[in-house]
């Protein structure tokens, strides 16, 4: 199985949802794919994206700090 991460990092939506519809495309097998985000918007936009498609989803939050 393929796994794709997408950062999205520092993205406003709806760009993390455009990024993540564009890699579920090219994935075209199945396999995972790794959203990263970093505000709750896009959290939300993207659970609504998977439940929408019928795809499973798992939400994790990681503390980072990024300099």
């Amino acid at each position: 199985m393929k796994t794709v991460i997408v950062d999205a990092v520092g993205e406003p939506c709806p760009v993390p949802v455009v990024k993540a519809t564009k890699a579920l495309r090219e994935l075209g097998e199945p396999g995972t794919l790794e959203v990263r985000v970093d505000n709750e918007i896009a959290v939300q936009n993207l659970t609504r994206m998977a439940a929408g498609d019928h795809l499973p989803g798992r939400r994790r939050r990681e503390s980072t700090c990024l300099w």
